[in-house]
């Protein structure tokens, strides 16, 4: 008797545990962050219906699954606003990583607005749905030929606002002759 309950026991036991659900967590450390596509030398153009609005030149571009990174790049950007006085932004850095419209720049960053600002630091982040470039580390450039340095810079593309920390600014003032 006592045999028979215990094997009823364990065949309820069984069925019981065989609906109970299980979840797989494979963590397999082995799976590294690989490159999808490499590109060598690229160059590639962004068009819209209108115009070319984008062209990214590197001599490495590397696509990830979740990021894009780039070696000794240059992005030039067009101005696709026609109420704005500016025509284009370029971007070169020795290192660009983009995550969505996020830009990461590094090494020798410079930034340039038609030829009205030029800027040029060790890193910079950009976003490029917003136009808006930022740093925490020490700049230098000019501003409309005057000289400016500063850290931790602020510059709205849209609003043409800049706005920075132990800002350094040298007016050139041109005097009419007599």
């Amino acid at each position: 008797m006592d045999i028979r309950l215990f094997s009823y026991s364990l065949l309820v036991l069984a069925i019981g545990a065989y609906f109970i659900p299980v979840n797989n967590k494979a963590k397999n450390d082995d799976i590294k962050d690989i490159p999808l596509v490499v590109f060598e030398n690229s160059i590639m153009f962004t068009l819209n219906e209108n115009n070319l609005t984008r062209i990214v030149n590197s001599s490495h571009a590397i696509r990830y699954k979740s990021r894009d990174e780039m070696y000794d790049a240059n992005i030039f950007l067009k101005n696709s606003l026609d109420e704005k006085e500016y025509k284009y932004e370029t971007l070169e850095a020795q290192f660009i990583m983009k995550k969505g419209n996020n830009l990461s720049l590094q090494k020798d960053v410079k930034y340039n607005r038609d030829n009205f600002i030029n800027l040029k630091t060790d890193s910079m982040y950009y976003n490029l749905k917003t136009n808006l470039a930022r740093n925490d580390v020490p700049y230098d450039g000019y501003y409309y030929n005057n000289l400016i340095s500063g850290t931790n810079l602020y510059l709205d593309g849209k609003k043409n606002y800049m706005k920075s920390e132990d800002i350094h600014f040298e007016i050139e003032i041109k005097s009419k002759g007599k």
